[in-house]
């Protein structure tokens, strides 16, 4: 039985060296392990950024690179081994994401479920991005990210050898999954009945559309999660969400109240700027309805959240009061349906 050791800040050298040095995505077996230090991290995993050198004397190559560890609560389920999959096959394939270097799935390496990618250049700072001016590099980013998204959303599964787990589902299927997932968690992590929230999920799987098309869907983009340099996207990060579905739930969730990029482009826009490059006309019916879903998957996760903190599994003080947040999202949900607003607008 494998047992993951202690995670300490100074054997972290070395355990990286150990872990890059048995992957097979690191072609270099001389590999040298610079300076590790945390950076600000996300709720869910701690970031540490550091440099590799490989090769011999004279021939040296330098590698910006960065560790995602577990080392607290989690309010999010992620497989780090499905995740290593993902961006290795998706490199090469024309979609703005790091290359996956090398993964320690139960920690027995590093001391914490981890995984190691190409640091790439930019800031990902969701406050200085939406406190920008309506008219500025905002303004910009967002249009580029309705490209990265269908850049994303266009790419060939087959093509990129992805296995929808050995399954052969029709999409309607496909999708209806994501939404009993969501269920499933809702009803584990859940401290009270929360009736409004299990009406809407029935809501929800009575009201599922059959997908336009079945992509590889992120999961979680939005600002804070992709990293920019003036007007451009240079990455998208924090893939641990990623699976196969309908890519519209990627527009319903970019476009979330707490940090949608609205003011800079409003959704209708956004989804003209998306289908010149995805080549697919989006439903607005179709849209509104992952709006919808994506309250619901933003309160599951803040129930989860104030869950692990009730429960003693992580004393992040973010997370205690996240059940104050379900309310706002369910309001939303019950706008929407009740107003049926199955036509664009500017809202």
């Amino acid at each position: 039985m494998n047992v993951a050791v202690p995670f300490t800040m100074e054997a972290l050298p070395a355990r990286i060296a150990t872990l890059l040095e048995a992957s097979a995505s690191v072609q270099d077996d001389t590999i040298c392990v610079g300076q590790v230090s945390q950076l600000f991290g996300g709720n869910a995993r701690k970031a540490y950024a550091f440099d590799i050198t490989q090769g011999q004397a004279g021939e040296e190559k330098v590698l910006p690179c960065v560790m995602l560890s577990a080392v607290g609560g989690r309010h999010v389920e992620s497989n780090l081994g499905w995740e290593y999959e993902i961006l290795s096959r998706l490199r090469g394939r024309g979609v703005r994401s790091p290359a996956a270097l090398a993964v320690d799935i139960d920690g027995t390496v590093v001391g914490a479920p981890s995984l190691i990618l190409e640091r790439i250049a930019g800031k990902t700072s969701v406050v200085e991005f939406l406190a920008a001016p309506a008219e500025s590099e905002s303004q910009g980013l967002t249009e580029d990210l309705a490209r990265v998204a269908a850049e994303l959303h266009n790419v060939d599964l087959k093509a990129g050898g992805f296995e929808l787990g050995g399954r052969d589902l029709d999409p309607l299927s496909l999708a209806r999954e994501q939404i009993a997932h969501w269920q499933r968690i809702f009803e584990e992590q859940r401290l009270e009945p929360h009736p409004a929230m299990s009406w809407l999920f029935a809501w929800l799987h009575e009201h599922l559309p059959v997908p336009q098309r079945i992509g590889l869907v992120h999961g979680d983009m939005r600002p804070g999660n992709f990293l920019y340099q003036g007007r451009g996207i240079t990455a998208l990060l924090d893939w641990e969400m990623a699976h196969f579905g309908d890519p519209l739930e990627d527009i319903g969730w970019i476009y979330r109240p707490m940090w949608s990029p609205q003011k800079f482009i409003n959704l209708p826009d956004f989804l003209k700027i998306y289908a010149r490059y995805a080549q697919v006309e989006p439903r607005w019916q179709d849209v509104l309805y992952y709006r919808i879903f994506s309250e619901i998957k933003f309160a599951t996760i803040s129930l989860t959240a104030a869950a692990n903190f009730a429960r003693g599994m992580t004393l992040n003080l973010r997370h205690a009061d996240r059940a104050s947040m379900v309310n706002s999202c369910l309001s939303c949900c019950i706008q929407w349906i009740e107003q049926k607003q199955w036509e664009p607008t500017n809202a």
